[in-house]
């Protein structure tokens, strides 16, 4: 730690002024520049440089909402060390002056390409990813709250203070709404097999409310090192949700939205399509992982719970992408995250698609 906190003092004096040799750029993300500090005497870091711009957008220094964002980092690394030991950085901090903002944290590993994986790594993978998300899911938070983080003074807290059983219900009639606007619209798809199957599924829904967790909106397998055999998680973006709504959303990305998103700017680097199989086991993996500890007929409720869930993030998506079509401009931002118009109607019919067949 001594070393670290040498270098800390280096790097916040000179401004990164450190010997070229030292540093490696591994990677550039839409918000930040990533850089390994290499150390011959301890572990190496890793360095987050905040872009001035992002998505074509010149990005303003908020402190607040940078604290919020870096803090929030910050608890979910903790909470998830807690959990389950050394899968996140244990060494995490960051610097806000004037218009200079980075991270530092420690180098968790370079990982490992999916495409090397064959079926049976794959599973396995996934299955250790469950069985971390489990237990992140499960452990007690100390943040009180609901959704997205707010720094407040000096402590953590989820920007709506409601009671949960209010919040539950909440959800599941916005579920309706955005079902509605989609049956009301001149979308072509089988609006009467749809509405009857999700307005049963709310139904039940209802009176199976769900546990909050700390949990991480960033699935991506960029942000999930495999490296010898090691698992480790980085750059998340937590909230506070319910946590078996969350386990359904890794399964969705894995089995669906990553390879859907394969042709949008941000994504297109990426070959998601190109790794679609490897990526459905490891998703398969991890509903196994995540339901380590259960058997039997309970078993067999929880994942079909958790395939309810996975059926209403479709839902959701599809909602997402009519909503957007209906926007008379696209800005710059949602074209690469998404891509143009022909591209998200193309993905909006697949979501539908998707949507028909799990409402069997």
């Amino acid at each position: 730690m001594k070393h670290i906190k040498e270098d800390l003092d280096a790097i916040v004096m000179d401004t990164l002024n450190i010997k070229a040799e030292q540093i490696l750029k591994i990677g550039e993300g839409a918000w930040h520049t990533v850089y390994q500090l290499k150390r011959v005497d301890d572990q190496d870091l890793v360095i987050r440089m905040k872009k001035n711009d992002a998505y074509g957008e010149l990005q303003q220094i908020d402190e607040q909402e940078l604290t919020t964002e870096y803090e929030s980092t910050k608890a979910y690394y903790l909470h998830a060390n807690t959990s389950d030991q050394h899968v996140c950085p244990d060494f995490y901090e960051y610097f806000i002056e004037d218009d200079t903002v980075f991270t530092v944290e420690t180098f968790m590993g370079r990982g490992t390409d999916l495409l090397l994986l064959n079926q049976n790594k794959a599973h396995s993978y996934g299955t250790k990813l469950g069985q971390i998300y489990h237990n992140i899911h499960n452990h007690k938070i100390s943040i009180k709250g609901f959704g997205e983080l707010r720094w407040q003074a000096e402590t953590l807290q989820g920007s709506d203070l409601r009671n949960s059983d209010t919040l539950w219900q909440e959800e599941n009639n916005h579920v309706l709404t955005a079902l509605s606007t989609l049956i009301h619209s001149s979308l072509r798809f089988d609006k009467e097999k749809v509405d009857k199957h999700i307005h049963a599924l709310i139904k039940n829904r209802r009176t199976q409310i769900q546990n909050i967790s700390l949990v991480n909106q960033d699935v991506t397998p960029e942000n999930l090192i495999l490296n010898n055999e090691q698992i480790a998680i980085i750059d998340p973006f937590p909230r506070l949700d319910f946590d078996l709504k969350y386990t359904a959303y890794f399964v969705f990305c894995y089995k669906f939205l990553l390879p859907a998103f394969s042709n949008a700017p941000r994504y297109i680097n990426q070959a998601y399509q190109e790794k679609s199989n490897v990526l459905k086991e490891i998703a398969d993996g991890f509903i196994s992982g995540y339901f380590f500890n259960v058997v039997g007929d309970e078993r067999t409720t929880q994942i079909r719970r958790l395939l309810d869930e996975y059926t209403l993030w479709i839902l959701q998506e599809a909602y997402e992408h009519y909503e957007t079509l209906q926007q008379p401009h696209l800005n710059h931002k949602t074209t690469q995250q998404m891509g143009n118009r022909e591209m998200i109607t193309a993905r909006l019919h697949l979501c539908l698609e998707e949507l028909e067949k799990w409402c069997t």
